[in-house]
């Protein structure tokens, strides 16, 4: 009588840890999207790592995953993650969460070419840009998102080191550019730059998958290149305290 009342519990038992225990390779049998391969897969379904990730071409080397198991007991999926920076356009370390109400992550910072972020993301710029590029994301929570819903809650900031454009065949220095990360009304991402940089660039940016929006002032300072003030004086007239106003 014992033993019965005590086999569906451990027939459950010997469930989860089989689950638990299930080889990385069992990814390959998943059917993932058709622009995502994966090779050189090692560990645990739920503790392993990938020797190579491509993604719309891009590749990443070694990334490793950590899945909090517990979490899904409790209706939701939560994974740790770590791209190292060797050998991979971009290093990366933080948590990443998933639920039938929201997705986001955690304690996420990244870093990277600027160059190599502007090719990932086929993003071309007027001049030619070169630089490293950092992310800190304290928290981010999106509801029910969707192509233009994007943002419920972003707390954290970036910054552009050591940035420098190609004016008239030479490098120009342009030092740094901290940003801001937060939501817009609209539910898109916020990028806000305040001005305190080396052009008193004011940015006030909303992207989502469907948009990117930017608009702000540039004006030219003391510390800026004096190649790159005279391309800033083709935007036209500048206002009453010597700003020039754009619009992307």
């Amino acid at each position: 009588m014992k033993l019965k009342r005590w086999l569906p519990w451990l027939i459950l038992v010997y469930l989860v840890t089989m689950l638990v225990l299930l080889p990385a390779r069992v990814v390959y049998w998943l059917p993932l999207p058709n622009n995502i391969q994966l090779s050189q897969v090692s560990g645990s379904l739920w503790q392993g790592q990938a020797g190579q990730v491509v993604v719309d071409g891009n590749v990443i080397n070694d990334l490793r995953w950590d899945w909090q198991v517990s979490s899904i007991f409790l209706g939701e999926l939560v994974v740790d993650v770590d791209v190292p920076k060797q050998n991979n356009p971009f290093s990366l370390q933080g948590r990443l969460l998933a639920s039938s109400t929201r997705v986001g992550a955690q304690n996420v910072k990244a870093s990277g070419s600027l160059a190599a972020l502007l090719e990932m993301a086929q993003t071309k710029l007027p001049l030619q840009t070169k630089g490293r590029w950092e992310l800190d994301v304290n928290e981010y929570v999106v509801t029910a998102p969707g192509p233009v819903r994007w943002c419920d809650n972003l707390v954290g900031n970036a910054r552009g080191d050591n940035i420098q454009v190609l004016v008239n065949g030479q490098w120009q220095s342009l030092g740094s550019f901290p940003v801001e990360l937060g939501c817009h009304n609209n539910n898109s991402v916020a990028l806000i730059m305040r001005g305190d940089n080396d052009l008193s660039l004011e940015v006030d940016a909303a992207i989502n998958s469907q948009d990117i929006q930017a608009s702000g002032t540039v004006k030219p300072t003391p510390r800026t290149p004096e190649g790159l003030a005279k391309l800033i004086q083709y935007m036209g007239q500048p206002d009453a305290q010597g700003r020039y106003s754009f619009r992307l």
